[in-house]
């Protein structure tokens, strides 16, 4: 059997589990081949407050032409984060150069959450975002980042499923097939995550128990994992279904263990779970 391969596209921290540290272990352990392509290097994550920061722009197009050169292929493109809007304009010309009607382009707008953008962002970003979903097979926006590209004001309110719906429905008129919300409000001991299929308009709601735990990554290891399945061959819903309980027992994990929550989701030690993923 061929081993899948994915270009991954995003920023790499040499501290806190985030981004290219989160994706290349968890893809890889579901059996994917990760093929690193930086945005960005930083010295460690944000969380932290202070950082060391080089934007790999310059370089990207180069190893582009090198890899169409050579004539390299993708059974997978994926981007998250992002230094800049700029970088979306290169996230693209990848997706041209490299992606084929076979390909599976999945898309994690990473640019937003509580209800307003990273502050490293300007507000540039969500219009360029929203052109750059519209290259995607699937999008993995949060609740707020879903409401930064509809374009929708945020609030905590429980929203019904109804207006769920709707909203799957508006932005997968904007090119993306699969869309799935992570961290959509519900009740405060529980985490919503809401997936839909526009092919043949198939919609679910996943919950589990909400950990009490806050800390970076945690939309990286997700989208990760989730492409990692999708990619072997599951269903969307059960990719969902499967995702959220190894996300569940990552955070638990990591909320036993005590450790410093800037550092990321201790990830290492449930790894083997995902060697065998079809039982999680």
């Amino acid at each position: 059997m061929k081993t899948p391969r994915l270009l991954a596209i995003h920023d790499i921290c040499s501290f806190g589990r985030c981004s290219l540290t989160a994706a290349i272990p968890t893809l890889s352990a579901l059996g994917i081949q990760v093929c690193p392509f930086p945005t960005a290097l930083f010295s460690n994550n944000l969380t932290y407050g202070e950082y060391d920061f080089y934007d790999f722009s310059p370089h990207m197009k180069g190893f582009m032409d090198k890899w169409e050169k050579l004539q390299y292929t993708y059974d997978a493109i994926y981007s998250g984060f992002l230094a800049n809007a700029e970088q979306i304009a290169i996230v693209e010309d990848a997706i041209s150069r490299f992606a084929t009607k076979d390909t599976l382009v999945v898309v994690d707008p990473a640019m937003a959450d509580d209800g307003q953008l990273y502050p490293v962002f300007t507000p540039d970003i969500v219009s360029a975002m929203r052109r750059l979903i519209g290259k995607a097979t699937v999008i993995t926006p949060n609740y707020t980042e879903l409401c930064l590209l509809l374009d929708v004001p945020y609030n905590e309110a429980i929203p019904s499923t109804k207006t769920l719906m709707e909203y799957c429905q508006t932005i997968a008129q904007m090119g993306p097939e699969k869309i799935i919300i992570t961290s959509v409000p519900c009740n405060e001991d529980e985490i919503k995550n809401v997936s839909f299929d526009a092919s043949t308009q198939s919609y679910d709601e996943c919950k589990t128990a909400r950990v009490p735990l806050s800390t970076c990554g945690t939309g990286d290891l997700f989208t990760s994992v989730l492409t990692g399945m999708l990619l072997r061959g599951l269903s969307l819903h059960d990719s969902i279904d499967k995702t959220t309980r190894f996300m569940t027992d990552c955070i638990q994990t990591t909320y036993f263990a005590r450790t410093d929550p800037r550092e990321g989701i201790q990830v290492e030690q449930c790894l083997p779970k995902l060697l065998d993923f079809k039982h999680l």
